[in-house]
C-alpha cells in the first residue's frame, strides 16, 4: 500500500507504539503509586539497614515487608524501571535488523537522504537523532526508586548500545529507533502535563522540599 519503504517503516512504527501506548501509562500509573510508597519504604530501610547483607534472615524479612507494601498499593515491581519499553522493544528490534539484513526488497531502498535503507546512515543523522531524543526521553520519565547514580549509568548505557547500534547497521532500523523515540517523546511530554503527570510531580517537589528542609 506504501509506495515507499520508508514511509512504510514510518507508518509501521507509529501503529507499534500506539499498541504500547497502554503500556506506558501502566508505567506511570506504577510511578506515581510507587512516589506514594516511597516514605514507608524508606522507613523499612532505615529499619534493616544496621543489619549486614550476609544476615539473610532479615534481609529476607526486609523484601517481605517491601513486597507486601507493593502488594497493598498494588504495584508491579516488574514495570517499576523506565526502560522497560525499551526492554519490550528488543524483539522488534531483532526482527527489523533481521528482516533489513535478508530481505532483498529492502536492498538498494531509498528514503529521503538514504539511498540504502539495508545500509548504515551515510550521514549518520539518524543515530545523532536517535541519541538525542533517547537522551530527553529518559530525562522525562519519571523513575522511582532509583539511585541517581545507578539511573545515569544505565541512560548512558542504552544510549551508547542503541548509538552504536544505529551508527553501525541498517538505516532502516536506525529509522524506526528515532521515530519510535521521538513518539514517546511527545507521548511524555503530554503525559506529564496530564493530571497523573501532575501529580507525580508535586510529590516529587514536595519531597524535594522536605529534603531541603532536613539540610538546613
Amino acid at each position: 500500500w506504501i509506495p515507499n519503504w520508508g514511509w512504510a517503516i514510518i507508518i509501521l512504527t507509529g501503529i507499534i507504539n500506539l499498541v504500547f501506548l497502554p503500556m506506558r501509562l501502566s508505567q506511570m500509573k506504577t510511578s506515581l503509586k510507587m512516589q506514594k510508597a516511597q516514605p514507608r519504604i524508606q522507613d523499612i530501610n532505615k529499619k534493616y539497614e544496621k543489619y549486614g547483607l550476609r544476615d539473610t534472615e532479615k534481609q529476607q524479612q526486609k523484601q517481605q515487608e517491601v513486597m507486601a507494601i507493593y502488594k497493598e498499593e498494588g504495584i508491579n515491581p516488574v514495570a517499576m524501571g523506565g526502560c522497560l519499553f525499551m526492554v519490550v522493544q528488543l524483539p522488534l528490534i531483532w526482527a527489523f535488523y533481521a528482516v533489513l539484513r535478508n530481505s532483498i526488497e529492502l536492498r538498494q531502498a531509498p528514503w529521503l537522504w538514504v539511498h540504502d535503507l539495508s545500509a548504515p546512515d551515510p550521514l549518520h543523522i539518524l543515530p545523532i537523532l536517535t541519541i538525542v531524543v533517547m537522551y530527553f526521553v529518559q530525562s522525562m520519565t519519571p523513575m522511582p526508586g532509583m539511585d541517581p547514580a545507578q539511573r545515569r549509568m544505565m541512560n548512558i548505557t542504552m544510549i551508547a548500545v542503541f548509538g552504536y547500534v544505529t551508527l553501525r547497521y541498517s538505516a532502516g532500523l536506525a529509522l524506526y529507533l528515532t521515530v519510535s523515540y521521538g513518539i514517546s517523546l511527545a507521548q511524555q511530554f503530554f503525559l506529564n502535563r496530564s493530571e497523573l503527570g501532575r501529580e507525580i510531580r508535586e510529590i516529587q517537589a514536595k519531597r524535594a522540599r522536605k529534603k531541603l528542609g532536613k539540610g538546613k
